[in-house]
């Protein structure tokens, strides 16, 4: 099968922290299509009743819902992984400069927080889960790179054990967590060649 792809860590244009600076139309639809089934499954539940929420529990869902499932995918394209682990350009000044700095945008997601505070869980499985989000991100980030996937695999690992028989999971969000590790701790934090198609 003859290669079709190089690898390439340049690219140029506006800043784009959601995609990556440059992303190509096949990646951005991914995420979209990511992001919007999480949802979907949020609309379906909705329908069916199944869940005992008021109207704005399911809207902050549905918001949960478009960034951790688009943020799953976006964060493994070959577009991020180029723009967050590439070196800071001129262009790439305040907010984008702060988002790429790997502990800033892992502290932004207070998601079990959120989630553990409004929905009924406890505030402290939601301060527990965050700080064990904290510990995966620096469990990555402090080991050599050559072991930073398989570090990464094995906090994901843990984040399901933990899903499944210590911090029960709220019902509604018992995705939430395993996938924000994905997001995270493997997505955005492990630094991976990135891959662009070649010029037709």
């Amino acid at each position: 099968m003859p290669n079709e792809t190089h690898i390439c860590w340049d690219y140029e244009g506006k800043p784009d922290p959601l995609v990556g600076t440059g992303a190509t139309r096949a990646e951005r639809s991914l995420v979209w299509v990511a992001g919007l089934a999480t949802l979907a499954f949020y609309a379906l539940i909705y329908k069916t009743g199944r869940l005992d929420w008021s109207w704005w529990q399911y809207l902050i869902a549905g918001v949960i819902a478009l960034d951790v499932g688009g943020g799953v995918v976006a964060n493994s394209l070959n577009s991020c992984k180029r723009f967050y682990h590439a070196p800071l350009q001129p262009n790439e000044t305040g907010s984008v400069a702060a988002a790429k700095n790997h502990w800033f945008f892992v502290a932004l997601h207070l998601h079990p927080i959120l989630v553990w505070g409004l929905y009924g869980g406890g505030l402290r499985y939601g301060l527990a889960w965050y700080v064990l989000l904290l510990l995966g991100s620096a469990a990555v980030l402090e080991t050599p790179l050559y072991l930073h996937r398989p570090v990464a695999m094995l906090g994901i690992l843990l984040a399901l054990l933990v899903n499944a028989y210590l911090i029960p999971p709220l019902v509604g969000f018992e995705w939430l967590m395993p996938a924000l590790f994905v997001k995270i701790v493997y997505g955005h934090l492990v630094r991976e060649e990135p891959y662009r198609p070649l010029p037709a």
